[in-house]
């Protein structure tokens, strides 16, 4: 049992040394070996625990779903938030919030890594969808939402926030983002079957609207 967790002390230091080396340095310029040398262990013990460098990445954007779901857990529990602030706010939350993301998500979105963002994709889906069965039902129950396909709508929902509000993809100005925000609340009404003006009082929350 020692053995079983030292490995696994072992192979997150090995993630967060990564991380950092892959942030201020970019993926491209971090080798192997800049790694060991930090995490002070041999070249065997890396390869024991990954295959390669690439490897290392997809593990990385694996903690970074699991860190957007932790975030939408805790807002999820809080019923101080109403119901449809919630499930906003926890889809917002997929998006990473530490210290040099931006040059992971350069990484995730070259054409050479596309399995990376799909990795990243199906790993969010996996992880979010079943967190927000539960609030989706909720609202169904008290007659906000009206939906055939609670499951498929809440994928379509997260997929639709990634893809928009990415904007390392379509490089859109600021200014470009609140009616941007109007369109997708006012089409995400439109699949969950909700009264017009359902998510007014989540762009209130912006400042976004009076």
């Amino acid at each position: 049992m020692k053995a079983i967790k030292e490995g696994e002390v072992r192979k997150r230091e090995i993630l967060e040394v990564s991380r950092e080396l892959f942030v201020k340095k970019g993926y491209d310029h971090t080798s192997v070996n800049d790694i060991l040398k930090i995490v002070d262990i041999a070249k065997g013990t890396f390869y024991y625990y990954f295959a390669s460098k690439e490897e290392v990445l997809e593990a990385i954007i694996i903690d970074i779903v699991e860190e957007g779901a932790k975030r939408a857990e805790v807002i999820l529990k809080d019923r101080s938030i109403p119901l449809v602030n919630r499930i906003m706010l926890a889809i917002m939350a997929q998006t990473p919030e530490f210290e040099g993301v931006d040059q992971i998500k350069e990484e995730m979105h070259k054409v050479e890594n596309t399995k990376l963002e799909q990795l990243y994709l199906k790993a969010m889906l996996k992880r979010m969808t079943p967190l927000l069965r539960e609030p989706v039902s909720e609202g169904m129950e008290q007659d906000i939402f009206h939906m055939e396909y609670p499951t498929e709508c809440i994928e379509s929902i997260l997929l639709l926030g990634h893809m928009l509000f990415d904007c390392d993809i379509f490089e859109w100005e600021m200014d470009e983002y609140p009616k941007k925000i109007q369109a997708f609340l006012c089409n995400i009404e439109r699949m969950m079957g909700t009264n017009e003006g359902e998510l007014n009082s989540f762009l209130q929350m912006f400042g976004q609207l009076p």
